[in-house]
């Protein structure tokens, strides 16, 4: 192997360890996100976006910038706790320089629900949605420039999400 060829496949390799190490930062971006949302700490949730970012929460309707983010997620902390857990699952990440898109399963199981209007303790009651994302990077590391959600099971939000409009 002579040295420019050795010298191409140490670019080759440098090249593939920054995309797979952007990826694991997105994923981690994306996995802590969540993770403060079944936290409930409402009040950083702005700081994992762009400042120019949108959202589009199941039938909120679309929210952009910060400040509008903050709005949509601060009136989250006025929902009763209801004792769910949530896994985040099988991200399909792809980087594209400075830029990246993402797909995500999220299900949430609950454990209580409201039965004649009392909190009651249920098992088996579940939801599956769709995260369809685009990500940034920016100075402070990888951040969410759009975020799309929808739930898909056991029933459809109103709007279906946008692999199910194609």
């Amino acid at each position: 192997m002579t040295d420019e060829e050795l010298a191409e496949v140490v670019q080759s390799l440098q090249q593939r360890v920054l995309r797979l190490e952007d990826v694991e930062q997105i994923e981690n971006l994306h996995r802590t996100f969540v993770r403060a949302v079944a936290d409930r700490q409402f009040t950083g949730l702005p700081a994992f976006f762009t400042e120019d970012a949108t959202i589009d929460m199941r039938s909120h309707g679309p929210k952009t910038g910060r400040a509008e983010i903050d709005e949509h997620f601060s009136h989250m902390a006025d929902v009763p706790l209801d004792g769910a857990g949530y896994v985040l699952s099988s991200p399909v990440v792809s980087v594209d320089g400075d830029s990246a898109t993402g797909e995500w399963t999220w299900h949430r199981f609950h454990s209580q629900a409201i039965v004649a209007g009392q909190p009651t303790r249920v098992f088996g009651v579940w939801q599956e949605g769709r995260y369809h994302c685009e990500y940034r990077r920016t100075d402070a590391g990888w951040r969410f420039s759009r975020m799309h959600f929808r739930v898909i099971r056991p029933d459809l939000d109103p709007e279906k999400s946008p692999r199910e409009n194609s």
